[in-house]
């Protein structure tokens, strides 16, 4: 783990950005705003494994296009003018896009192996840390739609363990993911759950 260090400037006008851009919407089930209760909390564990500035500011913006611009196409032009392309790109990366999930695919979690396997390694290692924090949220849920998330969880990780290698970064998430699941199947008694413990195999190379 790394130790918490202060924001750079670039990471600080991210933080301020995406503050702004997600003022006023609430975060499910918690009833708290949305950029401190997930985006802040996203950005922590990023944290935890990287300094890259890059890759910490589009843990800051990931949800800012999907969720605060009517028009995807201008929501990536403004931050790749603010940000870079790089950065941009990412974000863009996790955008999930409403109509293709209704057009292409037979339900949401079939849709999301599909792009997590074919992510660039940043924007997959953000959406593992996404992934994580809602895994803790979704606590507080109903009881019907956590155990749907959760079993959402479980296919993606299953599929992403067959279809994809994983760098330590990433590995080092689904591993602290499947724990938390398992600890979950502990706790509810199911079965699926609880033997879902098993260490993912690390690309030390990549």
């Amino acid at each position: 783990m790394i130790r918490n260090r202060p924001l750079t400037p670039k990471e600080k006008e991210a933080w301020d950005f995406a503050k702004e851009l997600h003022k006023g919407q609430v975060r499910k089930f918690i009833g708290k705003p949305y950029f401190t209760a997930h985006v802040q909390k996203v950005n922590g564990i990023a944290k935890q494994y990287t300094t890259d500035e890059d890759i910490l500011c589009a843990a800051l913006l990931h949800d800012t296009i999907e969720d605060c611009f009517e028009d995807p196409d201008v929501g990536y032009h403004i931050i790749e003018g603010k940000f870079g392309k790089k950065i941009a790109d990412i974000v863009q990366e996790l955008t999930s896009s409403k109509e293709e999930i209704e057009d292409d695919y037979d339900s949401k979690a079939d849709y999301l192996i599909v792009k997590m396997i074919h992510m660039s390694n940043e924007a997959l290692f953000i959406k593992l840390c996404d992934r994580l924090q809602n895994i803790s949220d979704a606590f507080t849920a109903s009881e019907r739609f956590r155990n749907k998330y959760f079993q959402e969880t479980v296919q993606i990780m299953d599929e992403l363990e067959k279809n994809r290698r994983f760098n330590r970064m990433q590995g080092l998430l689904v591993n602290q993911i499947k724990m938390k699941l398992a600890n979950i199947g502990s706790m509810f008694k199911i079965k699926r759950f609880k033997d879902f413990n098993e260490n993912v195999k690390i690309d030390l190379k990549s």
